[in-house]
């Protein structure tokens, strides 16, 4: 592993102290650190980030004391991004209980042009993990709940989106303890059908979606295994393949060999998703990404990016405004209490197969986010540095503003 800018970076440290927030430069690409929440985050694992009361800012929608089970909320980002402003959506569910997730989905459900968010019913993991989570959705202004679906212990991912191309958004799922992965079809937004439920010994966590085969609809990829859409309803049988059982294959040991980040995108332009692939926890180091000419029949290729421990965030997007994707990685192993967790941005060197690395910082990141929060072309991410943070920062990207 390269430090090449340790000494940007510890003087970068500095002028945060003496200044407050200030424009860091690291290697090529400058960030402008801003703190969106100083203090009382509590184990927000569960977040989504989308422009809740359209103002062309990123807002995040968060599920506090996810540990133990919490309120549902969202947070509304200030213009200047000197903080946020916390806007209650509910203290409990609509028969009682806490919220508790994971990870949160948020998107135009019902098609009215706002964003509402999904909102799961149970006890907090660390507390109730082997209960069904009841899943409601929250409408945009009113967030009145509609009643979803149930859905097996524990959710550890979600992703709302629009599955067998109907115009209407979605609900997969994986469920860690008891390694399931299921669908929701939606069919109107009173409406949902269960459309999958499908069990796999070794799937614990790391779930994203897009189209591997090419063929127009949307696959599931969690823990490394390829769940594929049998399109139209959606409720054939959804094949199972295992991309590559280096990430997986740990069957009767703890959970923690068989926990990923996974992120789909197509990096070759190819018309088919590829798979990018991170170990969430300490037992593997290896950052890469898997293609194949043949899907259904033929095996992946692994493409290695480089090598983060604790890779507990797994970002895909061009971030140096060239025209090609990089990847973001996040070490979360000490939980941002030390300098042990480098948060490297790895910088696609326009083949997909050379990266330079870029240490953004070495305290930590805990499922970051990429997006252009602000709307000037970049890509700016939000991050929580560690596993029970108590702060949410926004790291703006300088590219274009200094182009």
């Amino acid at each position: 592993m390269k430090y090449t800018n340790l000494p940007k970076y510890a003087f970068g440290l500095l002028l945060i102290a003496l200044l407050g927030s200030a424009a860091l430069e690291y290697n090529s690409i400058p960030f402008e650190q801003k703190k969106l929440v100083s203090e009382g985050a509590e184990w927000w694992w569960a977040r989504s980030h989308a422009d809740v009361n359209q103002d062309g800012l990123v807002d995040f929608f968060v599920i506090n004391n996810n540990a133990r089970g919490g309120w549902l909320g969202w947070y509304e980002t200030h213009e200047d991004f000197s903080g946020s402003t916390l806007h209650m959506i509910a203290e409990e569910g609509p028969e009682g209980g806490t919220f508790a997730s994971g990870d949160l989905a948020s998107g135009d459900i019902d098609n009215d042009g706002d964003i509402d968010v999904i909102g799961p019913v149970g006890a907090g993991e660390w507390v109730g993990g082997e209960e069904p989570i009841q899943v409601y959705w929250y409408e945009n202004p009113s967030w009145t709940p509609h009643y979803l679906g149930e859905f097996p212990p524990f959710i550890k991912d979600l992703d709302l989106v629009d599955l067998n191309q109907d115009g209407k958004l979605d609900l997969a799922a994986t469920c860690f303890s008891s390694h399931r992965m299921v669908v929701y079809r939606q069919d109107s937004p009173e409406q949902w059908e269960k459309a999958a439920d499908v069990f796999v010994e070794t799937l614990h966590e790391g779930q994203h979606v897009g189209d591997l085969d090419g063929d127009g609809d949307i696959d599931v990829v969690s823990t490394a295994f390829w769940f594929e859409n049998p399109g139209d309803d959606m409720m054939g049988d959804w094949t199972v393949r295992n991309i590559d059982p280096y990430w997986n294959s740990d069957e009767g040991r703890s959970w923690e060999y068989n926990s990923t980040k996974i992120f789909c995108a197509d990096i070759d332009d190819d018309g088919r998703d590829e798979v990018f692939i991170s170990c969430s926890e300490k037992f593997r180091d290896r950052i890469a990404w898997y293609d194949s000419s043949n899907p259904q029949e033929g095996d992946w290729t692994m493409h290695e990016i480089g090598k983060n421990t604790f890779s507990h965030t797994l970002q895909v997007g061009d971030v140096d405004g060239d025209g090609d994707y990089d990847v973001l990685s996040g070490n979360n192993g000490d939980q941002g209490e030390s300098e042990n967790s480098p948060v490297i941005l790895f910088i696609n060197q326009g083949d997909n197969m050379n990266w330079e690395e870029q240490v953004l910082t070495k305290t930590g990141a805990y499922n970051s986010y990429l997006a252009d929060v602000e709307g000037d072309g970049d890509l700016d991410f939000f991050r929580y540095d560690g596993h029970e943070s108590t702060f949410y920062e926004l790291w703006l990207n300088q590219t274009v503003s200094n182009k």
